[in-house]
């Protein structure tokens, strides 16, 4: 309970990411920089603190992985993976699994090369119980020939409804 009222009220943005999730997507990416990291929570040699702004760094031909913090920015982060993956970056992402943000249909849709949904929830650093959240995981290759068209078309019922092409 007390990690979904700190994530609710947003006491804190940043949580550590299980470190065996992280080692299994660390066996098959070879991370080498963590550009959302605190001191204490860092989970590559390389990694940039809230103080040195990953946003601002340059992340070209680097494998990364990003767990960003939570409340409010992810978007900026998401738009950063994908224009980073342009520049030979490699990017792997752990976000929340909210696809009614606008951000999922600007640069995670279209231009994500994998999107692989997690089942169950993330139990966050020490926590004791799990986030009140489901998670995903993104990977943004840099890859065009994987880009995602997308569009909406009216249903029977007269609902607008998102698809893929």
């Amino acid at each position: 309970m007390a990690l979904q009222e700190a994530m609710v009220s947003s006491k804190s943005n940043e949580w550590e990411t299980p470190q065996g999730l992280f080692d299994e997507l660390d066996r098959e990416f070879h991370f080498t920089l963590d550009p959302c990291a605190t001191d204490q929570n860092a989970k590559c040699v390389k990694f940039y603190t809230k103080h040195d702004n990953g946003l601002k760094q340059s992340w070209a031909n680097e494998r990364i992985f990003m767990n960003p913090p939570y409340g409010g920015h992810t978007g900026k982060w998401i738009e950063k993976a994908w224009y980073e993956s342009g520049n030979g970056a490699i990017v792997v992402c752990l976000i929340v699994s909210a696809t009614d943000r606008s951000y999922w249909h600007d640069y995670i849709f279209p231009f994500a090369s994998e999107i692989r949904w997690l089942r169950g929830r993330v139990t966050f650093g020490d926590a004791k119980s799990t986030a009140p959240f489901a998670s995903a995981i993104l990977v943004f290759n840099g890859d065009k020939s994987q880009y995602q068209k997308q569009g909406y078309r009216k249903t029977k019922q007269g609902k607008w409804q998102y698809i893929l092409v």
